[in-house]
């Protein structure tokens, strides 16, 4: 299969996903989301103040982190491969009454924007299903301006390996050649296919480093704590839902997300 062959299939089984994702998946719109189970933007601030600054979110989903990011102020765009997805973005964005730039693109291939045209690129969740993240990477450093920043979080390399519940450990078989992950998803009963691409951290940085970066932070998310919550205090977590919540267990042991914070060089 080529990569524009890869690409149609993984738009095509994120259509097919979207209504059962953004039903069984709480995401807030009033917060930027970093993961399921993680601290957001409001206590994580990677972003600084975003009022006025234009705001590229990548791999969008319902663009909820782009309404977030305008609620704030931010001149937001968002882009995702999914024309499904991008139907509950546009019902999102009525709703909540905000301005989001909502466009169906490739990450690889930004060619409909200008070079230089955002004070931040970020993305959430969405690197994990790119072939070609160098590809990706030069497009972000294309469309930052200088000192742009770049917010990414993305499955961390770890979450590519069995989880022993039994043990209640991890089955780490080559961390150095972490696999491509073919899933089905079940979240409504029904089977929904996909891909899961998977880099170490020495992996992204490098690229990140090649592409005219430098990286400010990386991190590791501890996931609240869910057991110590009340219900309405889980309302309150920015992405999380049934399925996120069963496994708190593997995730309050081994990390789920990395967060890369990038600047492009002046």
């Amino acid at each position: 299969m080529s990569t524009d062959d890869l690409k149609r299939a993984i738009g095509a089984g994120w259509d097919e996903m979207s209504e059962s994702y953004q039903a069984t998946t709480r995401i807030s719109l009033d917060d930027v989301h970093y993961g399921p189970l993680s601290p957001g933007e409001r206590e994580l601030r990677l972003l600084g103040d975003v009022s006025g600054r234009r705001a590229l979110e990548l791999a969008c989903g319902a663009a909820q982190n782009s309404i977030a990011l305008a609620k704030w102020g931010a001149d937001a765009t968002a882009v995702d491969i999914s024309a499904r997805q991008l139907s509950r973005a546009r019902e999102l964005v009525v709703q909540e009454g905000v301005n989001v730039g909502l466009l169906r693109g490739d990450m690889e291939h930004l060619s409909m924007l200008k070079n230089s045209s955002f004070d931040i690129v970020l993305s959430s969740h969405g690197w994990e299903f790119i072939p070609d993240l160098a590809a990706c990477l030069g497009e972000c450093s294309r469309v930052l301006q200088r000192d742009g920043t770049l917010v990414v979080c993305t499955v961390h390399p770890l979450a590519a390996f069995e989880w022993d519940a039994d043990e209640e450990g991890l089955i780490v078989t080559d961390y150095f050649n972490p696999p491509v992950e073919l899933w089905t998803q079940k979240p409504d009963g029904a089977q929904h296919q996909g891909v899961t691409f998977f880099h170490t951290v020495e992996e992204v940085f490098g690229l990140l480093t090649s592409n005219g970066f430098y990286v400010e932070r990386i991190l590791e998310p501890f996931p609240y704590e869910l057991h110590r919550m009340s219900e309405a205090e889980k309302r309150l977590i920015p992405c999380a839902g049934p399925y996120w919540d069963s496994q708190y267990e593997r995730f309050k042991r081994v990390p789920f997300t990395i967060i890369y914070v990038a600047r492009k060089r002046g």
